[in-house]
């Protein structure tokens, strides 16, 4: 591991990097997909399938049709696009299915900025998407409507620009009101525009993620051409030159992949790795609407699933669940990101894959950096639970709170540099200006060079991450803090298996025992998402720990919550 991460010192800094660096293609990202010798899919390629009915799915030539008919009704129905690129955000709740694949395009074909929302969100929480991204249509899944109905209502968006996608039984896009729908069959298309200028590419607008932060506001990931370009074709270097190798070597080549779609592509792996890495590795995505132990389990052994990416809370069950027989038999590549692994549940996990031959391999990154900072490379492997090694083109340092590096063995917070990273937040400019420090993206993780390998420790920032998804604590709080018995609230995570947590909240009331804990959890019951419910509990404190100034103390909190962790687990 070691050899394939160098450390260089330059003014005063220890910046870890890949030794390696690669040209980056400048195009647009559509274009590379579809007609650069770099995409290994053929027209004819089944790319985007329904796991539960096989006999749906879309080509790559029939995806580019789809896409194109998608952007001329996004473009001449509700004018996505009309008066320039990279204006226009379009907000898609779906659940997973093959058309998603095809909206992403034609949103970006039209000049549109593709904006995903969790399908679990309540109707205030998208509406608010639609408000910060000032979008003009909510694009949303069958099995969504009333949702979207009521955020389109509370959002103050007109129902005729609420767009219904569905791929079964048959592909349609239309509006929810008015007649206004995609001709699937025989529809007009628009072609997307080519961009070649580099500039453009960098400067450019086509995806907006949501990244909750700590004051409870999400802000949204401006994600360009070139960040999604050079996050797709930086790792593939290597890895083809690997294979290519090993099959000159006489060795067999990789079966061919297919992967199971079952995170939200409102999550930066899910839109990655289904809408997009697929397609470049001439892959298959096999779409399940929403993740489902049983229906997963079934759908990898039939449809032989070959790689996938999932969350460490996933790959604990599937270590220690009796449900595990050989419905992982035919994986030969998976990966774990959205939080630590480490190296026990790593190496059970692993028993479980390609019989027993299948190393997980960890990746770290964010939403703003557009996925992946680390992965391990084609043909390495490690079970110690490091985060892998820097990819090409990318620099980390490791510092402490006054940005100094600091000497190995010793943590501090991960800053990244290189061309994965966001441009910022969208219409946020105090939030871009505080999230960067002369040039490099803090990124709120705390990790611990150990022998040239990175291992993520803790968690500066106060974000709690639950199976990959974001809860700020603060937005918890706000909404606590309106009981009129409660005086004060803190909300911190506490771990589970898995490599998540769950939110926990301290509460001080202004009368003791006005409220039991269940008052309180059926008080936010249904405000949020139900992966915000506090599932960690409720706890009632006379007061909360606080600094000087009166800032809260919220590593105490979590110190307490590890400390009354560990006295419920002696007392089972």
């Amino acid at each position: 591991m070691s050899a394939l991460t160098s450390t260089i010192h330059q003014n005063g800094m220890r910046i870890y990097k890949n030794p390696n660096t690669v040209d980056v293609p400048k195009v647009d990202l559509a274009t590379l997909l579809f007609d650069t010798e770099h995409s290994l899919s053929k027209d004819d390629n089944p790319l985007h399938i329904s796991a539960a009915n096989p006999n749906i799915y879309l080509t790559k030539a029939t995806l580019r049709t789809l896409a194109e008919r998608i952007a001329h009704f996004l473009r001449n129905s509700l004018s996505v696009g009309s008066h320039g690129p990279y204006k226009d955000v379009v907000v898609v709740c779906s659940s997973g299915q093959p058309a998603a694949a095809a909206l992403f395009w034609g949103i970006i074909a039209a000049g549109g900025v593709f904006s995903a929302a969790s399908p679990s969100f309540t109707p205030e929480e998208l509406a608010r998407q639609v408000r910060q991204g000032k979008s003009r249509v909510l694009v949303v899944s069958k099995d969504s409507v009333e949702l979207g109905r009521k955020a389109a209502q509370l959002a103050g968006l007109s129902l005729d620009r609420l767009v219904v996608l569905g791929s079964e039984p048959k592909w349609e896009m239309r509006c929810w009101e008015g007649p206004e729908q995609v001709d699937v069959d025989n529809g007009p298309r628009l072609p997307w525009r080519r961009v070649t200028d580099e500039d453009e590419l960098k400067r450019s607008l086509i995806v907006l993620l949501y990244s909750s932060g700590t004051t409870g506001v999400p802000k949204g990931v401006m994600l360009s051409h070139y960040n999604l370009v050079a996050q797709l074709y930086i790792p593939s270097v290597q890895a083809r030159a690997y294979v290519a190798a090993a099959v000159e070597r006489g060795e067999p080549a990789p079966s061919p992949f297919r992967t199971l779609a079952h995170l939200p592509i409102a999550h930066i792996a899910g839109l990655f790795g289904y809408l997009i890495s697929a397609m470049f590795s001439g892959g298959a995505v096999y779409w399940m609407p929403k993740f489902s132990w049983t229906p997963f389990l079934a759908y990898f052994k039939k449809l032989q699933i070959t790689g996938f990416y999932t969350v460490p809370s996933i790959f604990l069950r599937i270590a220690k669940s009796p449900d595990v027989t050989d419905q992982f038999d035919t994986v030969e590549t998976a990966i774990t990101g959205a939080a630590p692994m480490d190296a026990e549940l790593q190496q059970a996990a692993n028993r479980r894959l390609g019989k027993g031959n299948t190393r997980i391999s960890q990746t770290w990154g964010l939403s703003e950096t557009t996925g992946a900072v680390t992965a391990m490379p084609r043909g390495a492997s490690d079970t110690t639970g490091s985060i892998s090694p820097v990819l090409p083109n990318m620099e980390v340092r490791i510092v402490d709170d006054s940005f100094v590096d600091v000497a190995p063995g010793q943590p501090g917070e991960l800053l990244v540099r290189g061309p994965f990273v966001t441009n910022g937040y969208y219409d946020n400019e105090p939030a871009t200006r505080a999230t960067f420090h002369d040039g490099w993206f803090c990124t709120g993780d705390i990790a611990v060079d150990r022998d040239a390998m990175l291992y993520v420790v803790d968690r500066k920032k106060e974000l709690i991450k639950y199976k990959g998804l974001q809860i700020a604590p603060a937005e918890l709080e706000n909404h606590l803090i309106t009981h009129g018995d409660i005086m004060e609230a803190a909300v911190v995570g506490v771990p589970v298996e898995g490599g998540s947590e769950v939110p926990r909240a301290y509460v001080v009331l202004r009368r003791v025992g006005a409220l039991t804990e269940e008052d309180v959890k059926a008080f936010m019951s249904g405000k949020f998402a139900r992966y915000k419910e506090l599932r960690g509990g409720v706890r009632f404190v006379d007061e909360l720990p606080k600094n000087a100034i009166g800032k809260l103390l919220r590593r105490e909190l979590r110190e307490r919550a590890r400390m009354e962790r560990g006295g419920e687990k002696a007392r089972l």
